[in-house]
């Protein structure tokens, strides 16, 4: 197994509490901090989802068509569609949304 020669420097900033964090996560892990923050950083899969407050904004927007449906629905304006699918499937898909923020909340504490 080949060492290899640590040359560069890497530097940011934390606040207090983000700090004593790390500090009390590195005393768990027998690790210097060098070789925590460099396993947490290289060792962790990172997931983007690139437009995510974009889709959520279309969801969004599709639901709020959904329920201008329903009510022009209620008032007799148009013959009522059966949208009780689609309603279901979007409320399904903010559920999954949800869930996935809330991984990705837990990933980051």
């Amino acid at each position: 197994m080949v060492i290899e020669n640590k040359t560069i420097r890497i530097s940011f900033r934390v606040s207090e509490r983000e700090h004593t964090k790390i500090v009390n996560k590195v005393n768990r892990s027998n690790l210097s901090l060098s070789q925590y923050l460099r396993s947490s950083s290289l060792d962790k899969n990172i997931v983007v989802i690139e437009d995510f407050k974009n889709f959520s904004k279309e969801l969004k927007a599709i639901g709020n068509n959904l329920n201008q449906l329903n009510v022009l629905c209620h008032q007799g304006k148009i013959t009522c569609p059966d949208i009780s699918i689609t309603r279901k499937k979007v409320e399904e898909i903010w559920e999954l949304l949800n869930l996935l923020m809330d991984q990705t909340k837990k990933s980051k504490d």
